[in-house]
């Protein structure tokens, strides 16, 4: 290399830092000034003795695995105790889900990262396995799913049902889309409506979908009118009758798939993800890279974290694939503290829009509106947003000053 190198490599060096922490940031902001030494920090981890976990609470140890060797179809089935009635409106949606049976098995394979945690929970419990295929009925396994009445995740959680249970929901964190987290909000309640039945799961679950008040007005009203005040002869709402029917209808094709000529999808029977404590705040991106997982991954696995990003201020376990569980922990471990964030609070002034706010953080829009659970690209100034920096680029120009 000769003297005129060394001499301007320095230089070019400090050009190319000014232009990266050209973004004007404020005291409460997150921002990572300078890009982290990601090619140290991703290089493959040295051999280490096997990593052996502390013991988990009581509430996570069914995180660990189970023998990939035995079905999980067959741990199901193992487990089932709710009645088979094959009645009329049992029947019709068996029939329907032979006449969509790709449907059904694509639903089936979209819970993978999930069932095997949720029917260890249900045995864990001692409770009918039944219930573990409640989010199918519920979301189709969508951790993201919403329904036009303002339920929210896999257990589709009304906001005045997740209050009474003590589910977590403020700017950073929607506890109904949280997988452990809800699960575990929905087998308490569903257990505490099958006492409050006095033992009889189908009209909890009914319950579940209607609420206890009107099935309880139901059985007062059968009950008037000398009426049996079963499950199937109350007077409910069209979406609760078909409801217990159609969870039913799934039990009989699991329980005999062959039966019915529908192939379940072949899902592995251990768990499929583990919780790490992030000991602080962290981007799922930073998170993502660290993992080496993609950040869509990530997302469905911590579909509660609204912002993508772990509260500050409070401890969070985060959902991390169990093939990645060692990586994760030795690289988050060199993860200097200051890289924890690639994210800054931004307020809008007069005059931003979506598409120049974008633009100037090397983002997209797509992905503002995503994290900040936008329903069209209009901004008001004053509204704070959280605002993902893209990827370092030593020729940008353009700032984005936050407040």
């Amino acid at each position: 290399m000769t003297l005129i190198h060394r001499l301007w490599l320095p230089a070019l060096a400090m050009i190319a830092s000014a232009l990266v922490t050209h973004l004007q940031l404020s005291r409460d902001t997150w921002v990572i000034e300078n890009a982290p030494a990601w090619d140290t920090l991703l290089a493959p981890v040295p051999p280490q003795p096997a990593y052996i976990p502390p013991e988990p609470p009581l509430a996570q140890q069914t995180l660990a695995g189970a023998d990939d060797a035995i079905d999980i179809w067959e741990r199901l089935r193992t487990g089932f105790k709710l009645p088979l009635q094959l009645t009329p409106s049992v029947q019709a949606h068996v029939d329907n889900f032979r006449s969509h049976n790709h449907h059904i098995a694509n639903i089936l394979q979209r819970g993978e990262p999930y069932l095997f945690y949720i029917l260890s929970r249900v045995e864990a419990r001692g409770l009918p396995a039944e219930l573990a295929l409640l989010p199918v009925i519920e979301s189709a396994f969508d951790p993201l799913a919403s329904s036009p009445a303002g339920a929210a995740g896999i257990w589709q959680f009304m906001p005045g049902t997740a209050k009474q249970l003590g589910l977590r929901r403020d700017w950073w964190v929607d506890g109904r889309r949280d997988i452990v987290a809800a699960t575990e909000a929905a087998l308490d309640y569903l257990s505490e409506l099958q006492q409050r039945f006095d033992g009889d799961w189908l009209l909890a679950l009914g319950a579940y979908n209607a609420g206890s008040a009107r099935v309880n007005r139901a059985i007062r009203l059968n009950r008037s009118q000398g009426k049996p005040v079963d499950f199937w002869h109350l007077p409910l709402p069209e979406e609760t009758r078909n409801y217990v029917p159609k969870l039913i209808a799934l039990r009989a094709i699991i329980a005999s798939p062959v039966t019915y000529n529908i192939a379940l999808p072949d899902l592995a029977n251990t768990h499929y993800f583990t919780a790490v404590e992030t000991d602080g705040q962290l981007d799922l991106q930073v998170a993502a890279r660290l993992s080496g997982t993609s950040m869509g991954e990530l997302q469905r696995l911590n579909p509660g974290l609204i912002r993508s990003i772990t509260p500050p201020a409070s401890p969070h376990t985060l959902l991390i694939p169990r093939a990645s569980e060692q990586c994760f922990r030795e690289r988050l471990a060199r993860l200097p503290a200051d890289q924890r964030v690639q994210s800054i609070k931004y307020r809008v002034r007069r005059g931003d829009t979506l598409s120049t706010i974008a633009q100037n953080s090397r983002t997209t829009v797509t992905r503002l509106r995503q994290i900040n659970q936008l329903d069209s690209t209009r901004i008001f100034a004053g509204k704070l947003l959280i605002v993902p920096l893209g990827e370092r680029d030593e020729n940008a120009s353009g700032a984005l000053q936050a407040s």
